[in-house]
């Protein structure tokens, strides 16, 4: 009976290896091993399919879309009054937990539907977005403005002189002005002022009244050192496409690292699957042995002690099924929130269950260190993010020493303007009998029509210097810019070597994991053929009951390790694949680059 237990235990753990398809993670070589068979007893789940060839993780295009919408200027009037309260989130559906059935993925499927709803993964998209609305930020300093300025001021004061002609004097000034400006390309600042005054008065001596006197006045202050020019005045947008193409290479990044977790999570339940099936056969063992040699108490073939002894190591073996069922199932909560599996359109509901459908692969690959350092270093994307920061600082540090230039400025302005109003006739003070009568009279419209006859302007041309004295803050400035630079510097050299370190390492994972697989196999055959001819020894009374345990634990011990080195393989092959930087190729996902900036036509001059 103890044979055949044995021989029972034997078939239902051992691994047995040959080729399989669709979870091939490297070109196979020599692939004389495959997966290992699903777990009996698995529950029926649904299988949930991901069919598009290419993911693009992160934030949904509608998500985007409304982040990005710019509130209408009455929907901002109206919430200045009636501040939008969004609904806070309802109370988490603790229901939902248990009662769903769980969703049967491969590999890929799992890896998939994880950088499509992960919660978390979807947020750390959301920071490429946030940089990449820095650049329209930049482009405002070209942003064309346009203003106007309307006022209304009136005076009543005493009479300073008795031929004013009244004891109090009233005047009134209404002014309607409007003005645009505009940042040019070369730095510039081009401005365009329209200017209108309407003026009243008591005063005798006021031949107008009302008074109407428009003026147009065009403005240009050019900079000729300090920030002058194309390169200078489009830095700020430079940078900022610069943060942006960094922050898109260190989410590339993340989303390697999660899909290396999610690789992780999924061989993890199916290794604790593997190894618990291991256990209770172990433990289902020993209870045989302890039955069997109550049978042989009882007929006197072996002493009281044995049945202890046995009892004992059923026990211990018990102690170890209930440890690993609880990190199996722990295993299996981590596996369901990293892939977070949508359950239903209730926001409320936590995410499926998931059930891994693929078994660990053995695909021999024989990874060459060179060449995988090489690829790491064309293609690993925290390597590109650094070289991005090192670009952003150096043009932080042009932008900062430009800034240590006095200012000489040239500036120029050219002006046309025009009078009338309606005449008041004015007796001359030297000569009574004259009567003073201004040409200038008419409606504001005639005031128009003589201001563009061009025979009333004005001008005006300089050239401005500033020179700081000290200029402590722009030393300041490129002073931190220097020393940020220098940073990001090692910072670059830092990620180089870490990333080579990292290479090496799973290089070598791959390769030692490997050749653990081979010496594990062997290590689990010889076990069994000796756990096989211990029991024949056993049954003659040649092996105490002691030893039969040992040899029965030994067994399982390298089936476990068997297990653990196919995991652990697999494992490393993501491992070295994010390593080198091509764990996204691997499963077709796909993070976009940064378009091309869109100027408007006024940012284009």
């Amino acid at each position: 009976m103890r044979a055949r237990a044995a021989r029972a235990l034997a078939a239902a753990v051992t691994l047995t290896f040959h080729v399989a398809g669709t979870a091939t993670v490297a070109i196979a070589e020599d692939a004389d091993h495959a997966a290992l068979p699903p777990a009996a007893g698995a529950p029926e789940a649904e299988v949930l399919a991901v069919t598009r060839d290419d993911t693009v993780p992160g934030a949904s295009a509608e998500v985007l879309a409304e982040a990005e919408r710019v509130p209408s200027i009455w929907e901002t009037l109206r919430a200045q009054y009636e501040p939008p309260v969004g609904p806070l989130p309802g109370a988490p559906d603790v229901g939902s937990v248990f009662a769903v059935t769980p969703a049967r993925l491969t590999l890929r499927e799992a890896v998939l539907a994880a950088v499509q709803n992960n919660p978390g993964l979807i947020s750390q998209s959301l920071t490429p977005a946030i940089q990449n609305a820095g650049i329209l930020a930049a482009q405002a300093d070209f942003d064309p403005v346009l203003g106007s300025d309307l006022n209304l001021d009136s005076r009543k004061v005493p009479a300073g002189s008795v031929l004013q002609g009244a004891t109090l004097l009233g005047t009134s000034n209404r002014n309607w002005d409007f003005f645009g400006r505009k940042r040019l390309l070369s730095g510039a600042t081009l401005r365009l002022d329209w200017l209108n005054n309407r003026l009243t008065t008591d005063s005798v001596f006021q031949s107008l009244s009302p008074q109407y006197t428009p003026e147009a006045l065009l403005s240009l202050n050019q900079p000729l050192l300090r920030g002058f020019g194309l390169y200078f005045s489009r830095l700020n947008i430079r940078i900022a496409e610069a943060a942006t193409d960094a922050a898109i290479e260190q989410y590339r990044a993340n989303v390697a690292s999660f899909i290396a977790q999610v690789v992780t999570a999924y061989w993890n339940v199916v290794r604790l699957t593997e190894q618990l099936t291991v256990l209770e056969s172990s433990l289902e063992l020993a209870r045989q042995t302890v039955r069997d040699n109550q049978v042989r108490v009882d007929v006197g073939v072996l002493p009281p002690v044995a049945i202890k002894e046995s009892e004992a190591e059923a026990a211990r073996r018990e102690e170890e099924v209930i440890v690993a069922t609880n990190a199996f199932n722990q295993a299996r909560r981590t596996l369901r929130q990293v892939v977070f599996v949508p359950n239903g359109g209730d926001p409320r509901a936590f995410p499926r269950p998931v059930e891994p459908v693929d078994r660990p692969m053995v695909d021999r690959v024989h990874p060459d260190y060179e060449r995988s350092l090489s690829i790491a270093m064309e293609k690993r994307y925290e390597i590109l993010a650094a070289r991005l920061s090192l670009k952003t600082n150096e043009l932080n540090v042009a932008l900062n020493k430009n800034q240590l230039l006095p200012r000489l400025d040239l500036y120029g302005a050219y002006g046309i303007n025009s009078l009338s109003g309606n005449p008041r006739p004015v007796v001359s003070p030297d000569d009574p009998s004259v009567v003073l009568v201004s040409p200038f009279g008419g409606s504001y419209s005639d005031a128009l029509g003589r201001m563009f006859e061009g025979q009333t302007y004005s001008y005006q041309g300089g050239v401005r210097i500033e020179i700081p004295i000290g200029n402590a803050a722009a030393e300041s400035a490129v002073t931190q810019s220097r020393i940020q630079e220098q940073q990001a510097l090692f910072s670059y050299r830092q990620t180089v070597s870490e990333v080579a370190l990292d290479v090496g390492q799973t290089v070598g994972d791959v390769i030692s994991n490997l050749q653990r697989i081979d010496q594990t196999r062997v290590a689990r055959e010889l076990s069994e053929e000796n756990l096989r001819n211990q029991t024949k020894r056993y049954d003659v009374g040649m092996v105490t009951t002691t030893d039969l345990l040992l040899f029965q634990e030994q067994v399982a011990r390298a089936r476990l390790s068997e297990i653990q080195a196919v995991i652990d393989y697999n494992t490393s092959l993501a491992a070295l694949d994010r390593a080198q930087g091509t764990l996204l190729d691997r499963y077709n996902v796909a993070v976009a680059d940064r378009g091309n900036t869109i100027t408007p036509w006024w940012a284009k001059f």
